[in-house]
Formats: C-alpha cells, sequence, structure tokens
C-alpha cells in the first residue's frame, strides 16, 4: 500500500493536532431534500453544506467532515502527474459498494503547470482487517460463516469490477482491506494511479509462491492468493506471516491452517479458500473465474436446503397417510362391532316376542350384554388410537 495515501486510514502512534479552520469548497446553504429510495451514503456525499476540517494526521493526510452530517473523509495532498490527474478524474465516477473509491478533489497549484498538487478526499474507515484481527482474537470471537461468505462475494465482486479494466490491486495487506461498520461491508481501496510513480510500494504482504520467479505472471491470480491469505487469517483470527517465516511458503503450515479452517468453517468457505490459495498458479482461478465458483457453490447450499425440506416433506406426508390408513381401518372396526351390536340387539327382541314368560331374564341378559360389548368398544377405541399416536411420533422422528 502506498503509505502516504492510506496513512490516514490507520492509527498513528505520535500525538494529532487539532485543526479548526474551516473551508467551503461547496455553495450551499442547506442539504437538499433527499430522493426516494437514495443511498444515504451517496446523499450526505452531495448535499452537505460545507467541508470542515478536523484534525492533521500528517504533512500530507488529515481529516474532514461533511456538515451538518457525520460523515467524515480523508484528505491526501500529493503532487501529480496528467495521466495520475486523468486516472483520478475516471475514479471519481466509479460507484461500488465495495470500493472506497475518490470522491473529488481539488487542485492546489497552477493548473498549467506539469505536475499538479491536488487535495484528494476518499472516504475514512477507520477499522481494518488487521484491527479487526486483534480485536477479535481477545475474546475468541470468530467470525460467523455467512459474515465471512459474505465477505469473499462482495470482495470478488469489486476485484471482477477491476479486472474487467484492466486493473490489478499488487497492494493487498491486513491494512489495505477495511470493514465498513456503517454500512456492514468489507472494502478495498484502489490506488493504481500512483503505482507508477512508486512501483517499489505496491507488493501484497502474502506473495504467491510463484512472485519471486521468472516467469511472466498472472497479477490478477497473485491478488487472488494474497486475498486468501487475509481472509484465512480472519478466520483463524491470527496473522497468518509465520507460514512464509523463512521467506518462502511452508506448505506444512499452510496444510495446518487448511485443517483448522475445515474444522471452523466447513463446507463452502472452506472449499472456496483453498481454490484460492492453489500452489500453482495455473490451476488457481482468477477473479472472473472465482465469480463463476462463488455462483455454483452458493447453487449447491441452496439445493442441499430444498433437498433437505423435501425429504421432511415426504415424511410428513407418508406419517399423514399412514394416520388416514389407520383411522380408516379403526373405522371399519368399529362399524363391524357396532353391526354385530346390532344384530345382537335384534335377536334378543326377536326372542322376547316369541317368548314371553322370559321377558325379564331377557331383558336382564341384553342389558348385560350390551354393557360388554360398549366396554369392549371403549377399550379397543382406546388402544387404536394409542397406537396411532405412537405410529405417527415414530414416523415424525
Amino acid at each position: 500500500m502506498y503509505p502516504e495515501y492510506c496513512v490516514a486510514q490507520r492509527q498513528q502512534p505520535y500525538p494529532l493536532h487539532k485543526i479548526t479552520q474551516s473551508y467551503n469548497p461547496v455553495v450551499q446553504n442547506e442539504p437538499r431534500p433527499r430522493q426516494p429510495n437514495e443511498n444515504p451514503k451517496d446523499y450526505m456525499i452531495t448535499a452537505y453544506t460545507s467541508i470542515n476540517h478536523v484534525i492533521d494526521i500528517s504533512p500530507t493526510s488529515s481529516i474532514y467532515r461533511l456538515d451538518p452530517f457525520a460523515k467524515y473523509l480523508c484528505c491526501w495532498i500529493n503532487t501529480v502527474g496528467p495521466e495520475e490527474v486523468s486516472a483520478i478524474q475516471e475514479r471519481t465516477k466509479w460507484k461500488h459498494p465495495n470500493l472506497v473509491s475518490f470522491l473529488f478533489f481539488e487542485e492546489q497549484s497552477d493548473k498549467f503547470s506539469q505536475n499538479r498538487q491536488l487535495k484528494i478526499f476518499y472516504e475514512y474507515l477507520p477499522l481494518d482487517i488487521k484491527q479487526l484481527i486483534d480485536k477479535r482474537s481477545k475474546t475468541q470471537e470468530y467470525v460467523p460463516e455467512e459474515e465471512i461468505w459474505k465477505m469473499i462475494s462482495g470482495l470478488c465482486e469489486a476485484f471482477v469490477f477491476l479486472q474487467k479494466r484492466g486493473i490489478t490491486h499488487s497492494a493487498l495487506t491486513l491494512e489495505s482491506v477495511y470493514f465498513d461498520e456503517e454500512y456492514l461491508l468489507y472494502r478495498i481501496q484502489d490506488v493504481s494511479p500512483f503505482r507508477a510513480r512508486a512501483p517499489h510500494l505496491f507488493e501484497n504482504q502474502y506473495k504467491s509462491p510463484e512472485s519471486g520467479g521468472n516467469l511472466r505472471v498472472n497479477r490478477f491470480k497473485q491478488d487472488v492468493f494474497g486475498l486468501g491469505m487475509i481472509i484465512l487469517s480472519l478466520c483463524l483470527l491470527k496473522n497468518c506471516d509465520y507460514i512464509f517465516e523463512t521467506g518462502v511458503l511452508s506448505v506444512v503450515h499452510l496444510n495446518d491452517c487448511f485443517d483448522q479452517l475445515k474444522q471452523l468453517y466447513p463446507g463452502r468457505v472452506d472449499s472456496i479458500l483453498k481454490k484460492m490459495l492453489f500452489i500453482d498458479f495455473n490451476q488457481r482461478p482468477d477473479w472472473l473465474e472465482i465469480q463463476q465458483l462463488l455462483v455454483n457453490l452458493k447453487d449447491i447450499q441452496f439445493t442441499n436446503f430444498d433437498l433437505g425440506l423435501t425429504n421432511k416433506s415426504s415424511i410428513l406426508n407418508s406419517s399423514f397417510q399412514l394416520q388416514h390408513q389407520q383411522q380408516s381401518q379403526t373405522q371399519k372396526t368399529f362399524d363391524q362391532l357396532t353391526l354385530s351390536q346390532e344384530n345382537r340387539e335384534t335377536t334378543t327382541n326377536s326372542c322376547n316376542k316369541l317368548t314371553s314368560s322370559f321377558n325379564n331374564n331377557n331383558a336382564t341378559i341384553k342389558t348385560a350384554q350390551t354393557d360388554s360389548v360398549d366396554q369392549k368398544l371403549i377399550n379397543l377405541n382406546k388402544r387404536i388410537q394409542e397406537t396411532l399416536s405412537k405410529s405417527l411420533n415414530k414416523n415424525i422422528r
């Protein structure tokens, strides 16, 4: 990372000097009305009434506030050439949720001079991945799997945006990837316009195995490896610099990290990170290929989810079918017993009509038989209901 460019994004060990002077490059008496469905960030950046200087962080970096909003910007003062000015102008038009873009700039020198001094403004993001790891590692509070997945997919979209324009990052570190607490997004800065001025400052913290060779390497794939190591560090809540302690990537240490990763994030996160960290750069995907892999893994995740629901529905349907069959059988048995009872009553009545001398005895016998049959029906129905309930519970489990 270009050190003076991102210095305002990091906490500094030396005291900060507070400045009260302010200026207003935009004439606007009060914030304009917010449009329906307008992004809050876009609204604040375009509807402010003044830009107030808050603190100096270094001789060339400062923090400003957009009034009347609680929105802070970084300002970097640097002398740039015509090509860099054109690149900065182009980037002020970019809008991507996972990119920390240049918002606007102000010239400080004569516009006819070959090199021009610019005040470049961009969003202030105080929390980087290094600080996030330090913060979470104290309590061993691992990042949820869904958040890691959103980090991978969101940053991949930002890198795809850059790759389609032929731009590589080549300055990926734990301090150049940020977590936007306001919008819950992981974001990167594109500092490629300044690469020609200081090429020696542009290198990834985690160098891919092919970086030291004389091969004509694919810089997009080098960025894939560099970001993969940064995400791996966040997953494990530790700086993975020790993997390169001898100056060369240790495959043994890397495999140990993969074992820990599989225990913490089995499934899609484990799968995609292993592909991003392929040792052989010929097998390692670039950002466009990573984008397709993410789509495939997401589809697999949803397919498995739907399959699980389908299986549960099948079990429930089978249980209800069994319940219906058993209820039908119960009703059939009850009808047969009721018919048997009616036949007995009919026979008894016939006997009563034929033999008048035994009326009282037959009436007694009838009552005893009816009571006996009714009790048997009640007991039978109770046993059937208990059996049905047990069978239903077993099938649902």
